[in-house]
């Protein structure tokens, strides 16, 4: 079994800050104090957040429990900021235990025999894992919380400790107000995203087998509707509301007592209150609920209450809602990749690679008006040797998606809502009659030597790019680009191909090869480059290794402060570049 390394976030080591705390002794984390730059760094922000008082759950009841009877969807209520994506994303992992148990560790407790004002939860971070500490101070406002908490089980903590957590990782609890949905679920899961504009699915049906593979091998999906610009979160008179991140959990076919077949979803908003769909197969609607038997409604879990959670035709999810995101925990939940036998999935292969556009060097932009510049970019040379298991065609299926780092840290200090650039992903062969045994890093690739394969579409401001390419064995260079020349920014390459594999880098950065699905089986908090088992190094060595436009990002949030990004909200989603002009 492959292992997860677990790096510890700003350095801080929860086994080690445990032995030096008890209950008469309680931890405080003075790398994300409980002061206002905590909250917001927008001065206005909310200015509900100027009477915060800072409490630990024994200051708000008596019986504070990390969880009651179990984890579930309904365990999230929306508080005081606009964060619906990430309480969507935390409500979907709660139906995997595996995931929220790497994410959420269990053996937290308030019992006061080990209870030290202390707790740690666990995120993906731009191709590592890292350990987030918090202390249990939270903002309250006349003894209530006032962000993410439980509100049928107000003595439940874990939610509230976990947005916490991620406040912690985006800077401020402002730092999580607007985002995506996949990008959260990218966090804890590692996995790799899909976006969908439902104006542009053609075949219903076969999106339809789609969502249920993706679903079928526990993807999580997310649907939202474009935000009224006029209006924050505008609700609409069928109950739904615009600009607002909902959970997608679960589509199935029902067989009416008629013998008619239809396809319902079932959908949750992360206010967990009243404000649900109000059409066919909502709450509400008896008459169509009482086309089925009392053992199908039973088994859907159907019943009326105000909790969020709802019900509606396919039909009318994919005419209400306009993006739909996927976030696959491996490229096997990709459309078209369940295997011919039952139960066994295919072994994936992923090769990954740090990267970084530098103005004057590495930036060369979409390659307009003059081409030859977008040669410039980083690129990749990936040699793909084997076809696809199942495919039957010749083909390989390569997934490479490209995510920004940092963007949640540029958000805050150029204290600008959208800190995404504008980025695509491109996808050459190398023609046969090049001879690449001897290219070595340095060499750039033209388009004399190459053959367009395919690209991830128009330019687009979010924090991540993927693309699925079926193409034939041999040689291809991927280059990430963005759509401006001269625009900075560090990112993260994955490639995964369904059979061998091997990637390199034509610039200074080194691969960093590992399977997709890695499991968390014992804990090392140590730095480690990935390159040896016995390399590893203290975080000024770290530091100093990293180049100097990385060192200048880190030293804003401190020495291994690494930075998580978040693509920035609703409101922006959509906007999209392509090479020839700008589609506002």
């Amino acid at each position: 079994m492959n292992q997860t390394i677990l790096h510890p976030y700003r350095n801080q080591i929860y086994s080690e800050l445990v032995q030096q705390h008890n209950s008469t002794n309680l931890f405080n984390d003075n790398e994300f104090p409980n002061r206002k730059s905590s909250l917001y760094y927008t001065p206005g922000f909310n200015r509900t957040l100027d009477h915060v008082v800072w409490k630990r759950p024994y200051e708000i009841c008596s019986n504070p429990q990390f969880i009651v009877n179990e984890a579930n969807r309904f365990d999230l209520d929306q508080g005081e900021l606009g964060n619906c994506w990430f309480i969507s994303a935390v409500s979907m992992i709660t139906q995997n235990a595996s995931i929220f148990e790497r994410v959420c560790p269990l053996d937290q407790t308030f019992d006061k025999r080990y209870y030290a004002g202390i707790f740690h939860f666990r995120f993906w971070q731009f191709g590592k894992w890292v350990d987030v500490v918090v202390d249990d101070c939270l903002p309250t406002v006349n003894n209530r919380l006032i962000f993410c908490q439980n509100a049928k089980e107000p003595n439940e903590f874990w939610a509230a400790l976990l947005e916490k957590a991620y406040a912690k990782l985006s800077y401020s609890y402002e730092g999580t107000d607007a985002g995506q949905t996949t990008d959260a679920l990218i966090d804890m899961t590692g996995g790799v995203e899909e976006s969908f504009d439902t104006k542009e699915i053609n075949d219903k049906e076969q999106f339809w087998q789609t969502l249920g593979t993706a679903l079928k091998h526990d993807a999580m999906v997310g649907c939202s509707i474009t935000p009224d610009p006029s209006e924050h979160e505008a609700k609409m008179a069928n109950g739904l509301v615009k600009g607002h991140a909902y959970a997608v959990t679960a589509a199935v076919r029902v067989k009416l007592l008629n013998g008619e077949i239809v396809q319902i979803v079932r959908c949750r908003n992360p206010w967990g209150n009243e404000t649900e769909w109000n059409g066919a197969w909502s709450d509400g609607d008896t008459n169509n609920w009482n086309k089925i038997d009392s053992h199908t409604r039973e088994q859907l879990h159907y019943q009326k209450q105000a909790d969020g959670e709802f019900w509606m035709l396919y039909s009318d999810w994919l005419k209400n809602f306009e993006q739909i995101q996927i976030c696959n925990l491996s490229p096997d939940s990709f459309e078209g990749q369940l295997s011919a036998q039952q139960g066994k999935r295919i072994a994936w292969h992923r090769t990954q690679f740090d990267g970084a556009w530098i103005k004057g060097q590495t930036a060369g932009g979409c390659g307009q008006p003059r081409i030859e510049s977008f040669f410039t970019n980083p690129q990749y040379l990936v040699n793909v040797t084997e076809t696809d298991i199942e495919g039957g065609d010749g083909l390989c299926t390569i997934i490479c998606a490209c995510l920004q780092k940092y963007t949640r840290q540029k958000r805050q200090q150029t204290r600008v809502q959208q800190a995404e650039e504008y980025i695509n992903l491109r996808l050459y062969r190398i023609k046969d009659s090049v001879n690449v045994s001897q290219v070595e890093q340095g060499c750039k690739f033209y388009p004399k030597d190459l053959e367009r394969q395919g690209d991830t579409g128009s330019y687009i401001n979010k924090r991540e790019v993927t693309g699925r390419f079926r193409v034939k064995p041999g040689n291809y260079i991927l280059i990430p680009s963005t759509y401006e020349s001269d625009r900075e920014g560090e990112f993260l390459v994955r490639i995964f191909t369904e059979g061998g594999s091997a990637g390199k880098s034509l610039t200074e950065e080194q691969p960093d090869i590992d399977s997709p699905s890695q499991i968390v089986d014992k804990a090392k908090y140590e730095f480690h480059d990935g390159k040896d088992q016995e390399s590893k190094f203290t975080i000024m060595q770290w530091f100093e290794k990293l180049p100097e436009s990385q060192q200048k990002l880190l030293k804003f949030g401190g020495y291994a402060s690494v930075g998580i990004g978040i693509a920035c909200c609703l409101g922006c989603f959509g906007k999209k570049y392509c090479c020839k002009k700008k589609n506002e």
